[in-house]
């Protein structure tokens, strides 16, 4: 059996991920400092307490994504390594690829948060310049999302688009 490591996108926030690992671990604590010192701010704090309206910007978001996922997963490479576990697979959701070519070690940590931190920057610029908006529409058939976007349109451009 082969055995895949996945990790999550931009989205998968929540005010006080990775404080029970960092808590519990100072190898991921140490992660959540070294992050701070690249983005040049307090990472570990905004991930642990938040604000959530800081959390989720995405020049904030994709970072905090990062680093608490590299952050579980050294812990699990421990733990793998010892039970006999080897990852044989890495694939991630969007920003999560960036975590997935950490784990194969294709980039490092280092590079991986400045990466993530100049990508969420360049996101967020180019959502601020922009007169569109985007919205997540979740537990409705294709068909209807459609026929809601048709209709709320009124002659401007309303398009569905990236059905998951």
């Amino acid at each position: 059996m082969k055995t895949a490591f996945l990790f999550p996108g931009q989205g998968a926030q929540t005010v006080g991920m990775g404080a029970d690992i960092a808590a519990a671990y100072p190898k991921a604590a140490a992660l959540f400092d070294k992050a701070g010192e690249i983005v040049g701010y307090d990472l570990k704090k905004i991930c642990f307490e938040g604000p959530e309206e800081k959390l989720n910007s995405t020049e904030v978001s994709q970072p905090a994504i990062f680093v608490t996922s590299a952050a579980i997963l050294e812990v699990m490479r421990e733990d793998a390594a010892t039970a006999g576990i080897k990852c044989d697979v890495t694939a991630g959701l969007s920003l999560g690829e960036y975590t997935a070519l950490y784990a194969a070690g294709v980039i490092s940590f280092e590079e991986g948060v400045s990466l993530v931190q100049k990508r969420g920057q360049a996101m967020q610029a180019a959502a601020d310049a922009s007169e569109g908006a985007m919205v997540s529409i979740i537990g409705l058939e294709p068909d209807k999302v459609a026929a809601i976007c048709e209709e709320a349109s009124q002659g401007d451009v309303l398009t569905p688009a990236n059905f998951n």
